[in-house]
């Protein structure tokens, strides 16, 4: 399923994973982190969303062929708050 293959080609940011409660960060720095990951990503391939000053969503654009692309206008709604809450991964 396509679907799954795309989730299991974009890597999760281990940092994350070492993050055990909830920290107070500027959305950049897991933006960073997600590229920092995912080496073939753009920055306009990438999209880090917050709600009520906490991350919400990395947003990952790949085509039908699982290569990055740009975000389209309609979903590009990068978070960026200075201190933003992120909740560990679980």
């Amino acid at each position: 399923d396509l679907s799954r293959e795309a989730y299991a080609s974009v890597k999760r940011p281990e940092i994350f994973r070492k993050i055990n409660k909830d920290i107070k960060l500027p959305a950049s720095v897991v933006e960073d982190a997600w590229m920092k990951a995912n080496p073939l990503l753009e920055k306009d391939g990438l999209t880090i969303t917050c709600k009520q000053g906490h991350i919400q969503e990395a947003r990952v654009f790949l085509s039908r062929d699982l290569t990055p692309v740009p975000c389209g206008q309609d979903v590009a709604r990068d978070c960026n708050m200075k201190d933003t809450v992120f909740t560990p991964v679980r």
